[in-house]
């Protein structure tokens, strides 16, 4: 059964205001005023009237959830529009992967340049060889720059939104 919410005024319930609703019922203004702020009665036949107009309204909000339904149903604009948000959504979780795995391996192998080149350090004969030293530490150093915690933690983030997305899409499909 449609029950009017205690804090919601009948006035914006029915969408009418209150001069209008006292002509429609032809009862004084001040009538349906004090009616509607629950401090008067209304004569039997406005009340008809008012219990009319809302079993109308009740009855359009069960229309209106009907037609929800149907409208979420097998082939539908909705159920397309969450199988096309699917298919984008499992094609970014595979690009943010691809690009959480590649910053990975080029963080890792970076670190791993940065110590190798911090233990050769001092063990190089040659003059060159520690310019050289030098070299791949300043490379190095950028890509793990370039590459760092952060954004892999961002990505991280990123992928287990999109995962929860996926499920809450796969949800909608089946219907649950």
């Amino acid at each position: 059964m449609w029950v009017m919410e205690k804090d919601k005024k009948i006035g914006e319930v029915l969408g009418i205001q209150q001069e209008e609703m006292a002509v429609l019922l032809i009862v004084p203004l001040s009538q349906w005023a004090m009616y509607a702020v629950g401090e008067r009665g209304l004569p039997k036949e406005a009340h008809q009237k008012l219990a009319e107009m809302l079993a109308f309204l009740q009855q359009q909000d069960e229309d209106a959830a009907d037609n929800i339904t149907a409208a979420k149903g097998p082939g539908s604009k909705a159920m397309k529009f969450c199988e096309d948000e699917l298919m984008r959504n499992q094609k970014k979780q595979n690009t943010i992967a691809t690009q959480l795995e590649k910053c990975k391996a080029k963080y890792t192998s970076a670190r791993n340049g940065l110590k190798l080149a911090g233990f050769l350090t001092g063990k190089m004969q040659e003059k060159w060889q520690e310019e050289q030293l030098l070299i791949i530490k300043k490379r190095t150093e950028a890509v793990i720059e370039r590459n760092n915690l952060e954004l892999q933690a961002e990505y991280e983030c990123k992928l287990r939104l999109l995962k929860e997305q996926e499920v809450s899409l796969k949800k909608e499909l089946s219907g649950r």
